[in-house]
């Protein structure tokens, strides 16, 4: 009797997984291969029994338009637009008459400069061309020969007289040998007209008559006006600021609304904030440093070698001061009146 029960139960048994088995399959729970993942969706019943079912895919769906008929899904890109190019530029230095290796990594770092954005266009130096006395027989060594490496690209040069030029009373025939024949003129570089002054003959009539006359003067549109000149109307340096220059001449400067005036004289790089309308920028750090200062007018003022960097455009003059390691001390806009 024991045995027919056991036999029974276990025929039961078999009858229920049997069953179980079918259910399963029936119901799609399990399947030849790997079960489904938790988040996959079952297929839908095809709508063509006749056709076999895809296989199911193991990358993202995604549709391939035929690149001849497909439309562009957006706007073409522009080219990038070029490097606006400016119509003049100027390197600028101050109190560069040494003729030494400090003055020559100064050159070094406008020769470096100009590599990369093509030569300057003028060479305007601040005075103090010949240290100490201003020999003439000195020009080649303390000028030409430094300054070869920017000069020899075709750059103009336009200097002006300081006070250590005069000491001999050979600063005519200094200027003769640099191609100028009067210590007061113009230079006109592309739009931009540099007017050079001789603070040295700040008595003289004849020369404050002919400023106030070419700043009067009319010029094209789109021209500017740049003075240079050696000793500063504004300086907190260690020379300080020439009271004489400010009086005879800073009144026609802003008269008629000249946008910069460069200076030497103090060894070191200063900007003044703009004052009536003028700034005032002081680069006498080629060669030599003395101490910076400051003065409520001033903007940036450092001890350190340096030239500066002038990019003339229509509507604004772009100037940086550069060290010898061709660092940016500073950098400044000056805009169109």
């Amino acid at each position: 009797m024991k045995q027919r029960r056991g036999l029974v139960a276990t025929a039961v048994a078999l009858v229920l997984a049997v069953v179980a088995v079918l259910w399963a399959l029936a119901a799609g729970l399990l399947g030849p291969g790997d079960p489904a993942p938790d988040d996959a969706t079952p297929a839908a019943p095809s709508a063509h029994p006749t056709s076999a079912p895809a296989a199911p895919s193991t990358t993202p769906s995604r549709t391939t338009a035929t690149p001849t008929a497909a439309p562009p899904t957006a706007p073409p890109t522009a080219p990038p637009t070029a490097e606006e190019t400016p119509e003049a530029r100027l390197a600028v230095a101050g109190d560069t008459g040494t003729g030494d290796k400090k003055i020559r990594a100064t050159v070094d770092a406008m020769v470096d400069e100009a590599s990369d954005q093509g030569p300057y266009d003028a060479l305007v130096l601040l005075g103090d061309l010949v240290y100490e006395q201003g020999h003439a027989s000195k020009v080649d060594e303390r000028v030409t020969d430094p300054f070869a490496p920017v000069l020899d690209d075709g750059t103009e040069l336009i200097p002006v007289l300081g006070n250590h030029d005069v000491r001999r009373g050979e600063q005519d025939e200094i200027l003769a040998l640099l191609g100028r024949d009067s210590s007061w003129y113009v230079e006109e570089v592309g739009p931009v007209r540099v007017v050079a002054l001789d603070t040295t003959r700040l008595d003289e009539p004849r020369q404050t008559r002919w400023l106030e006359e070419t700043l009067a003067a009319d010029v094209p549109p789109g021209s500017w006006t740049v003075v240079a000149l050696h000793h500063p109307p504004f300086s907190a340096g260690d020379h300080g600021s020439d009271l004489d220059v400010r009086r005879a001449w800073v009144p026609l400067f802003e008269r008629f609304d000249v946008p910069l005036v460069l200076a030497g004289h103090d060894h070191d790089y200063q900007r003044s904030r703009p004052i009536e309308g003028v700034t005032y920028v002081v680069s006498g750090g080629a060669a030599k440093l003395r101490p910076a200062g400051w003065e409520d007018f001033t903007e940036v003022s450092t001890s350190t070698r340096h030239y500066l960097d002038l990019a003339v455009y229509d509507d604004r003059i772009v100037g940086r001061a550069l060290d010898q390691s061709g660092d940016v001390l500073d950098e400044f806009t000056v805009p169109r009146r």
